[in-house]
């Protein structure tokens, strides 16, 4: 923390501008924090977020009853975005994969996923996660919801890249006219889990760094990668009502009746 005059001002975590105070609310309904917003970026980051060990006591938060429509539509719009812009019979990996929903999914739309998550319980996709010493590459790291959690962006991200130089990732994009905490929703103020909010300038500081191209639908759903695709495809895959056609054309054999077969082998050797 640096001050000019008697403001006290923060260190962007992007891009290492000056980041002047922005905004306070209360969050969790007991923590007064303070947000400060990049003057050059437009990265808005929270003061140290000391609430966090309250804040994950649930990895999952109980005001997220978009969980499972969020990953239908996840997975309708991912599968379209490998079958347009990467070898769909390639290895993939859902990072920060929560319940294992997405990756059960994926698994049984014929993509070889695989889940990774140091907080949540796999509760869906037992028997096909991988360790946190994996160091094999995947063709596509997806990272749902995971970057506005982040406490430092580049070097988590930096951990996410080391598996994949290609990541599908989604968070809300800060509108042009920056909103206060108590104006937008994606602050996550009930359950104080989201502390750093991006710009779309900030998500290209990021993929600068890590010399990496970034495709963006311009609202919530991104790309990082060392491919050099169409914008206008990218754009077309990341539609709903779009990827839901090309699901159609590049239909994959479900890995389902594979898998139970392999869980049946595991579970009778165990025997």
């Amino acid at each position: 923390m640096a001050e000019t005059g008697m403001l006290p001002v923060a260190v962007c975590r992007i891009c290492s501008a000056i980041a002047p105070p922005f905004a306070r609310a209360l969050v969790m309904n007991r923590h007064n924090v303070q947000y400060y917003r990049c003057e050059v970026c437009g990265f808005v980051q929270t003061e140290e977020p000391y609430w966090l060990d309250e804040a994950y006591a649930e990895p999952i938060t109980s005001s997220d009853i978009g969980l499972v429509s969020r990953n239908l539509g996840l997975a309708c719009i991912t599968k379209s975005v490998i079958s347009m812009c990467f070898d769909a019979s390639g290895r993939f990996l859902d990072y920060a994969g929560g319940y294992g929903l997405l990756v059960r999914l994926m698994r049984d739309a014929g993509y070889d996923f695989l889940w990774y998550d140091r907080y949540c319980n796999n509760l869906f996709a037992n028997g096909f996660a991988v360790s946190p010493e994996e160091c094999t590459p995947f063709d596509l790291v997806t990272a749902f919801e995971v970057i506005e959690h982040m406490r430092n962006p580049l070097q988590e991200m930096e951990e996410v890249i080391s598996r994949s130089r290609n990541v599908l990732f989604t968070t809300e994009i800060i509108p042009p006219t920056p909103p206060q905490p108590e104006s937008w929703w994606y602050y996550g103020l009930d359950h104080g889990q989201h502390i750093s909010l991006f710009t779309l300038k900030s998500l290209e500081v990021i993929a600068q760094k890590f010399s990496l191209n970034f495709y963006t639908n311009g609202k919530s759903i991104h790309l990082f990668t060392e491919k050099r695709i169409s914008p206008i495809l990218f754009r077309l895959a990341s539609l709903y009502r779009y990827a839901s056609l090309f699901n159609i054309v590049y239909r994959r054999a479900s890995l389902q009746s594979i898998d139970y077969e392999e869980m049946q082998s595991v579970h009778g050797k165990a025997k």
